[in-house]
């Protein structure tokens, strides 16, 4: 078990963002800049500051702005080799394409060919495909910012701060809670962070305010069912499962969900056996430090032979979804059923 929950060094979440916040500041651009990845507040706040700082603003004759699968390569490229007007750089902001994910020749070429000095485009995509070449290009020629999901440690922080600024402070241990509660997504979180400092006004933020206005992610509402299935508890882990139906989640979002808590709680029983500490677990799960006692305590309702057949089901599961062999709202809720009778 010890491999187990061994991983290749992840990225720094911070290290893109830091390297673009560099480049706006020293105001040496490149001429063409790609913003993405699936932390959408982070990448609309940096991709507006880097057009900001090169004059792209809304009215500028030098700023262009398309956006969605149907943009013209052939019009991005028409106005990346028109001269700007009344200031030194033309920007063009090109945002949902779809190319970096299904490839564009014509603007691949252009960019190879060296796009117009005076001239920058900001592509701004959610995801894209880093094999295909127009990726490679762009990383040849300019540059790639990644903008990752941020770390619970780097969320609390900017909590407190965001409070702290509104009038509103709040403890950093409460503030982690907050993100447990909510969720790592920064616009949920800054969506929330509004109703609780208008809920607080002008006081301290405590635990239970979070818990009275706080909307709660599904990654805490699937620990909470996964808690009762630990018990043995069927009828109300299924009754928590139909609050999900009720908001509409996707079912086979929910046994991904599902199978990440279980993985969990095998990297959480096999380093509590081996004597690992709260600070050791959350460093190797990625687990904010005060939840750990949390995934102990459900953990330890299992022995691990238990959380491997588990996680067995659970691939099962996913295999009989893709497949075609069941549908996902039938296989999901055979999971659930066959997940309460390991404790029973």
């Amino acid at each position: 078990m010890s491999d187990y929950y061994k991983k290749k060094k992840e990225k720094d979440p911070q290290a893109d963002i830091i390297a673009l916040n560099r480049v706006i500041s020293s105001k040496e651009f490149k001429n063409v800049h790609l913003l993405w990845g699936e932390e959408d507040y982070l990448r609309h706040q940096l991709r507006d500051s880097l057009c900001e700082a090169m004059g792209g603003v809304k009215g500028s004759l030098s700023f262009d702005r398309f956006t969605g699968e149907k943009v013209s390569p052939e019009r991005v490229i028409g106005m990346a080799e028109t001269l700007p007007f009344m200031t030194e750089r033309r920007v063009i902001l090109v945002e949902d394409t779809g190319w970096f994910k299904n490839g564009c020749a014509e603007i691949e070429e252009y960019i190879e060919n060296g796009v117009c000095e005076t001239t920058t485009i900001v592509f701004c995509e959610s995801a894209i495909d880093q094999r295909i070449r127009l990726v490679k290009t762009v990383t040849q020629n300019g540059m790639v910012s990644q903008f990752m999901r941020q770390t619970d440690e780097t969320l609390a922080k900017w909590v407190c701060g965001k409070l702290k600024s509104s009038g509103s402070p709040i403890s950093y241990e409460n503030a982690a809670y907050m993100v447990d509660v909510v969720g790592n997504d920064m616009l949920a979180l800054s969506n929330e962070l509004e109703k609780l400092s208008a809920y607080c006004l002008d006081r301290t933020v405590q635990k239970e305010d979070i818990d009275a206005i706080c909307t709660r992610s599904l990654e805490d509402r699937i620990f909470e069912m996964c808690d009762e299935v630990a018990l043995g508890n069927r009828q109300k882990a299924m009754s928590l499962y139909y609050d999900l139906v009720g908001l509409r989640e996707s079912a086979y979002k929910t046994v991904t969900l599902i199978t990440r808590q279980f993985e969990t709680l095998v990297r959480v029983k096999d380093l509590a056996t081996r004597g690992r500490n709260d600070k050791e677990i959350s460093k190797k799960t990625g687990r904010p430090e005060f939840s750990i006692y949390k995934y102990r305590k459900q953990a330890g309702r299992y022995d691990i032979h238990t959380l491997i057949r588990i996680l067995d089901m659970c691939a099962d599961t996913d295999m009989s979804i893709k497949t075609g062999m069941m549908d996902e709202k039938t296989a999901l809720e055979t999971l659930i059923v066959n997940l309460t009778r390991t404790i029973a």
